[in-house]
């Protein structure tokens, strides 16, 4: 894609630390950017490693029903189509592999979170983990997970944790692989599991082939380990200005500004919509695929 002139056909953007401000809101200019993407027929869309469940919550109360095409969660595991109701899922874990992976972490001071849509299924429930539930409506069930797991299908594995436990948590990662699972970091108290499959870069392939369109023609945003699969795979790769180093060396741009200066809303209103002027609809989408 060319980036001074880039025909997009759609656009996907991470959460936290990307589209929304450090409030978890969405800003009035970014709001106006949506309505204008519409207006110009470009989709967009949201890629999360939240499940879509929750993020269905989250675009009704930001009232952003309208303006928002599809919702990718779970890290690339699940689609969302918002004008259709459909939902796809890819590739969850098996319980019993995540009772594995839940043995390498056992001494660490951790707790395990199951992920089944907008339920999560814990080890232990404290008042930490019932605000982070609550933050990203989602629903937490404590539960005896040796009981729970065998047999069951879990769309990811998340490890609970403070802070200043990753970099241990980290290492100890490091010392354990099977093919049936991948992990990696996705915030500061957050160490995720999915199948190998599972990334950002992978819902991305899935949405545009939901549209008929390819990913030449989309324009990522993002600022975390987990972005940095969707952001090789767009024609555009966009990092904010508080985006992580390692994500910054693979992106095509690398933003001046941050999430909470609307480093999103200022590039499409300056790059993006001055090159796409002509209305798009669906078919024009396809062709452009």
């Amino acid at each position: 894609m060319n980036i001074e002139q880039p025909l997009v056909t759609m656009i996907a953007t991470d959460l936290d630390g990307t589209l929304l401000d450090s409030h978890k809101q969405v800003s009035a200019e970014t709001r106006k950017v949506l309505r204008e993407l519409k207006n110009r027929g470009i989709l967009f869309g949201i890629a999360s490693g939240r499940p879509v469940e929750s993020g269905q919550i989250l675009v009704h109360d930001w009232g952003l029903e309208n303006d928002i095409s599809f919702l990718i969660g779970m890290n690339g595991g699940a689609l969302y189509d918002m004008r259709t109701k459909a939902k796809h899922k890819y590739y969850p874990l098996s319980g019993d592999k995540i009772l594995e992976i839940m043995e390498h972490f056992k001494d660490m001071d951790v707790i395990f979170q199951c992920m089944l849509g907008n339920d999560r299924f814990v080890s232990k429930s404290t008042e930490k983990t019932r605000a982070h539930a609550k933050l990203f409506c989602e629903h937490e069930h404590e539960v005896d997970l040796q009981e729970f797991l065998p047999g069951r299908e879990i769309d990811k594995l998340i490890l609970f944790l403070d802070p200043e436990l990753m970099p241990a948590v980290r290492q100890r990662a490091t010392t354990f692989s099977d093919p049936a699972y991948t992990s990696m970091q996705t915030a500061d108290n957050l160490y995720e599991y999915m199948d190998p499959r599972i990334n950002k870069g992978f819902g991305i392939e899935k949405a545009c082939k939901h549209y008929g369109i390819t990913p030449d023609h989309v324009v990522a945003f993002g600022d975390a380990e987990n972005d940095e699969a969707m952001i090789e795979t767009v024609g555009l790769g966009v990092a904010m200005a508080n985006a992580s180093d390692e994500l910054k060396k693979i992106a095509d741009v690398v933003l001046k500004e941050t999430n909470d200066q609307d480093g999103l809303a200022h590039f499409v209103e300056n790059v993006v919509l001055p090159a796409n002027t002509d209305r798009l609809e669906h078919d024009a989408n396809a062709r452009l695929g």
